[in-house]
């Protein structure tokens, strides 16, 4: 219907009012149909007419018809099947009472939009990736692979001297090739700046030497290394390369270089790197490999003659798990002997940890040669896995991004960085003494008490108070060295030498829950060397306490022997798990355990300890990583600016998600915690602005896509309903709906969402919701858990005769896991937008059948789409950053935040630019899923964020313990309306660069989900989504019979259509024929006796016979089909299916297994 067709008030409404409540029934009566004269492209001169809002048959807004056509160029028509997938999602969505649910319509949002790269989303990002990244990859492809010969001796003069075979050493200002593998070492004890470089290229190597190790006298280490031109395109390559980078002077500059540091760590993570869950079974094996080795006689007679340290000896080791012997850890040792099988030694490293530069003079020859060692190792490390990247993720986006992830800079304020450091470590130092001389206060009165005193203390009974007495000469003086005669063990364990003075006692020494007297459940805790703190109850109470899932705690038998029997010892748990001990009541976790009144102390300062414990836990765990920072000085600058470059690892997962230990853990700033302003030390130069957004729901979003998927259809899944409209007011957001469920907060059900997502199952859910709820029992932990997983997951079904053997059903989530567990369990998984593959220590046919790391298949699926997702927002920022000349660069990038550091004149644009990057990104992810439209409320960013500093909010005031006053001024928060306001409909405006991408090749790709469908009949797809929405078993096994029988019938239905069919009265002529041949073949050859001849003969002779009456019965039924319309019904009611006559008439033929026609 169109909207002039609606009446003039009820119009006016819809497009004045920016957010309005609609419910479905009155939705689907103004759904807009698109003309033909509306699918051309808008140019930028168009006018923008309104338009009234499209919304889809389950409620779910799309964009709006102007933006639309700019997006998605193909023509779509609507199906039949289409029609019935979206009755199959009306149902679903019914069942799970999200159907009619109110959903919030705004105002269709009308821009113009950059013209695509072609007429295609695919086409459009592949073009631009080829565009970014083409000139950097044909570097890499056609990288030397020979070296030159290496010099025998190397010169200790400053900077960077040139060695051509053959020639002498000249200096030089920079290497002169733009390709060369580079890397640094440093006296790291001394300063964070290089000591010595070495690099190769194809032509040369060469050594860069900095003047506090090649100058006498001089004593001024900060120096950088200078690689060259900014503006020439280079490439860097090393191994953990951000680390090299961070050496280059270069880097250190607020406008981007043209360099590409390529990573061989991140190359071997991405192809052949281990997941976490993977780690630990690696090490494992590579000690036993080793102890194996080291063993004379092995125990097992297996390992007899086997020659443990050869390859034939890890054959044999990791033939349970292939993957084993497919990749390794990280370290270039690890990396170099897996790709290169090369043996390094690195004892040489050890130098560098000299506090004297006299150490590096001395052994100058040797620690050189040790690093070009590394730069050579390195440069056939990169002729490896190189080729192996490329065909893994053979998506230009893909190597595209990389350059802008490894090139990531932070700026902050000199001055105020140096006073962030002092006042948190100040503050922290002076609330540990502040603690500590309490405890000590505590320990010195106590000391002075009479053991008799405490013997009927539950908590202080426990320490030993066994003294010794002074032991004296003969002549009456006290014997030297003795350690604190006459005082109790307890104590004396609290001098760690001789010599100390006072007690070394924190909140961590073991006797601080008896210090405090603490007591759980009301209980006195009790200390067990064996099995940690626990607490002990009476006999009477130990079924109470069984039910709220206490373990009970095996006692030694010296604590057999001082059992009353009268009481029952159970174990406090810990929080990653009841099988592990608990060693520490006072820390973090157990914080939550006062505010519940599960843990008490007769102590009015535990509670306070504790509490200054967990104000310093982030600065304790962080200080080292955070000192540590190599702060630069801009040198050119007025004002005290500094430059930190991070040392991120572009891809330093399996996922290819990136890595690094300071800024993408940073927390952000709370009220009790110290250093927590860390973040918000960054800060903008004079002129500049920091311009970011976080991607809303980002994984979660990826998920729910797949699923609604399969209906082509936004929102036709509970879970991508919820994902997309669902609210905590009206009930129907999934961490709502999940915390329902569970009784637990909100938040809480965040972390069961997420871990459910990610591959987590029921005994996850179970520990989970009993750490949030001790009160609970185990048995109810489970029910609750097991009732979560069948309101979301589902049920699970198994049938091996079934095309899958096992798959979910029922749930809000059942279509979704369906959907990952069958890209997880391909062969050679790939990312479903880029077509990014898995690591092959994940591949399914690595992996022992006993242990398939399926979550972590399933947690890689989500997780590397979200990189893909990042991955294609960065390439498209800096190609719009080209395009239209914005002064900007990629600051940081924190999984599903990025950050930009722009000059204050373009923030805007630079605003909009992001907007525009995330609404390509979001389409290309729709356009692959098969689904050619994308819901208006996840198109753009909810907020753009342009401030000073960076912060998690804009109007965040980051008052924390070590910083009291309020981060003033605030920053601006903007809408995609907001910011239309202040830059109009016009977008970006005119493009100051003109960009022709033609030249660049586009190559059509099948979509991965669809690739992975054509493993399955049209059928078979249709059943099998009915029966995934089904709630009963007998359901489930009545479709899937009904599915055999359309799969019979289709079959047949195809034998029909086939023009040279193979019919019944062919196959008796054929049998007929066979028979003959067969009958004197066999008389010669097998049967010599007359008995078995005259037998033999006999019974081909009836074969014959039967099938000569059957071809006449045939022939008649042809004959009276010419005069009897109901020719169909006959030949159906001539149908052969015993298949027993057919074996009794040909014996040799039991492969046939279908109804056979009487005729075509």
């Amino acid at each position: 219907m169109s909207h002039k067709l609606l009446s003039s008030p009820l119009r006016n409404a819809l497009i004045s009012k920016s957010s309005i409540k609609y419910t479905h029934k009155l939705r689907s009566f103004y759904s807009i149909k698109q003309s033909s004269q509306e699918s051309q492209v808008p140019c930028q001169s168009d006018v923008v007419k309104e338009e009234l809002p499209t919304v889809n048959p389950v409620g779910i807004q799309y964009l709006s018809r102007y933006l639309h056509k700019q997006l998605f160029k193909q023509q779509i028509k609507s199906t039949s099947k289409d029609q019935k997938r979206i009755k199959l999602a009306k149902r679903g969505l019914n069942h799970h009472k999200l159907l009619g649910k109110k959903t919030s319509i705004r105002t269709p949002i009308q821009l113009n939009l950059p013209e695509l790269q072609g007429n295609s989303l695919d086409e459009h990002f592949q073009r631009i990736g080829n565009y970014l990244g083409q000139s950097y990859k044909d570097k890499c492809i056609h990288k030397f692979t020979t070296l030159p010969q290496k010099p025998r001796n190397w010169l200790r003069q400053k900077g960077w001297v040139r060695y051509v075979p053959g020639k002498e050493p000249i200096p030089v200002d920079v290497p002169l090739e733009d390709t060369i593998v580079f890397d640094v070492e440093t006296l790291y004890k001394i300063s964070h700046y290089p000591t010595l470089a070495v690099a190769v290229s194809s032509k040369a190597w060469y050594l860069w030497c900095s003047p506090y190790i090649s100058e006498d006298g001089c004593e001024d280490f900060k120096h950088l290394i200078s690689l060259g031109d900014p503006t020439k395109e280079r490439i860097i390559i090393g191994h953990n390369v951000s680390y090299d980078r961070a050496r280059v002077s270069e880097e250190y500059n607020l406008v981007d270089s043209k360099s590409f540091y390529m990573d061989t760590l991140s190359l071997h993570i991405a192809t052949t790197g281990l997941c976490s869950r993977q780690r630990s079974k690696f090490m494992q094996t590579k000690r036993e490999l080793a102890n194996a080795n080291n063993e004379e006689n092995a125990n097992s007679s297996e390992l007899d003659g086997i020659d443990m340290s050869s390859e034939d000896a890890q054959n044999f080791m990791y033939s349970d798990d292939p993957w084993l012997q497919l990749s390794s850890m990280n370290s270039l040792k690890d990396v170099a002997w897996l790709h290169c099988r090369i043996k390094m030694n690195k004892d040489a490293r050890d130098y560098f940890a000299a506090l004297d530069k006299q150490v590096v003079i001395d052994n100058f020859q040797m620690l050189v040669n040790y690093c070009m060692t590394d730069v050579e190792v390195t440069s056939k490390v990169f002729d490896k896995v190189f080729p192996t990247f490329l065909k893994q993720c053979p998506h230009p986006i893909s190597f595209a991004a990389l350059r802008y992830l490894s090139k990531c800079i932070l700026p902050t304020n000199n001055t105020g960085w140096n006073d962030y450091i002092n006042r948190s470590e100040d503050l922290y130092q002076t609330s540990k003494n502040k603690t500590e001389d309490k405890l000590i206060q505590i320990v010195e009165d106590l000391v002075q008490k009479d053991p008799a005193d405490i013997e009927n203390d539950p908590w202080l009974s426990q320490l030993d108070w066994e003294t010794k007495p002074i032991r004296m000469t003969k002549k009456g003086v006290p014997v030297k060295n003795q350690k604190l005669p006459g005082y109790p063990e307890w104590y004396k364990n609290l001098f760690p030498r001789k010599d100390s003075l006072n007690p070394q006692i924190t909140l961590r020494t073991r006797i601080i829950p008896l210090l405090f007297k603490l007591s759980w459940e009301d209980f006195p805790v009790i200390w067990s060397d064996g099995n940690g703190w626990c607490f002990r109850v009476p006999k009477l109470e130990e079924e109470k306490f069984m039910e709220k899932n206490y373990r009970h705690a095996s006692l030694t038998d010296e604590e057999e022997l001082i059992d009353d029997g009268e009481t029952v010892l159970f174990k406090i748990p810990h929080p990653n798990g009841p099988e592990l001990n608990c060693t520490t009541l006072m820390s973090k976790p157990f914080l939550h355990y006062f505010d519940k009144g599960i843990l008490k102390s007769r102590s009015d300062m535990a509670k306070d300890a504790l509490t200054i414990n967990a104000s310093g836990s982030y600065w304790m765990s962080a200080r080292e990583r955070i000192m540590s920072q190599f702060v630069v000085p801009l040198q050119d600058e007025k004002e005290d600016v500094g430059l930190i470059v991070p040392k991120l690892i572009t891809m330093g997962t399996v996922t290819r998600r990136a890595v690094e230990n300071t800024w993408l853990t940073a927390s952000n700033a709370k009220n009790n915690r110290i250093g927590s302003e860390l973040k918000a030390m960054i800060s903008a130069p004079t002129g500049y602005s920091f311009v970011g957004a976080d991607v809303d729901s980002e994984e979660l979003w990826i998920a729910s896509l797949v699923g609604d998927s399969v209906f082509k259809l936004h929102g036709g899944t509970a879970i991508g309903w919820m994902c997309l409209e669902g609210t905590k007011n009206e009930g129907t957001d999934l961490h709502t709906k999940t915390a329902e469920i569970l009784g637990c907060t909100r938040n809480e059900a965040k972390v069961f969402n997420y871990g459910r997502i990610y591959g987590a199952g029921v005994r996850f859910a179970s520990q989970l919701l009993k750490n949030f709820n001790p009160n609970l029992s185990p048995g109810d932990c489970s029910a609750i858990a097991k009732k979560l997983y069948e309101s979301t997951k589902g049920k699970i079904k198994r049938n091996n005769k079934f095309k899958f053997p096992k798959f979910w059903y029922g749930g809000s989530e059942s279509i979704l896991f369906n959907q990952l567990e069958q890209i997880a369990e391909q062969p050679y998984p790939r990312t479903p937008v880029l077509g990014c593959g898995i690591t092959k220590s994940l591949q399914k046919g690595n992996l022992n059948a006993n242990n398939s790391y399926l979550p972590s298949r399933i947690n890689w699926c989500i997780q590397s789409s979200g990189v893909d997702y990042l991955h294609l927002l960065v390439c498209s920022m800096d190609y719009l950053i080209q395009r239209y000349q914005l002064k900007a660069r990629l600051c940081i990038t924190i999984h599903d935040e990025i950050r930009y550091l722009v000059k204050e004149e373009d923030k805007y644009k630079v605003a909009m630019a992001l907007q525009i990057s995330n609404l390509w990104t979001r389409s290309i992810f729709c356009e692959q899923m098969g689904i050619y439209d994308l819901p208006q409320n996840c198109a753009f960013f909810t907020a753009i964020d342009i401030d000073h500093i960076l912060r998690k909010e804009v109007d965040m005031d980051c008052v924390t313990p070590s910083n009291q006053d309020p981060l003033l001024p605030f920053g601006e928060s903007l809408d995609i309306y907001k910011l239309l306001e202040k830059i109009g409909k016009e977008g970006l405006g005119k493009e100051m660069k003109k960009i022709d991408t033609n030249k660049y090749p586009f190559k059509p790709r099948e979509h991965v989900l669809e690739e992975y469908n054509k493993a399955f009949s049209t059928n078979f797809l249709e059943y099998f989504l009915e029966m995934q929405l089904k709630t009963k078993e007998s359901h489930i096994k009545d479709a899937q019979t009904e599915l055999e029988q359309r799969e019979t019938e289709a079959i047949w239905e195809n034998d029909k259509s086939d023009e040279d069919q193979f019919g019944y009265k062919d196959y008796l002529a054929k049998l007929k024929q066979d028979l003959v041949a067969r009958k004197e073949l066999t008389r010669e050859t097998l049967y010599t006796k007359r008995e078995n001849r005259d037998t033999f003969d006999a019974l081909a002779d009836k074969q014959e016979n039967m099938i000569n009456e059957l071809m006449i019965d045939t022939i008649d039924i042809e004959i009276k089909s010419e005069n009897n319309s109901k020719s169909s019904s006959q030949m159906k009611d001539s149908t052969i299916t015993d298949h027993t006559f057919l074996r009794h008439i040909n014996p040799s033929n039991t492969t046939r297994d279908r109804p056979l026609t009487s005729s075509s």
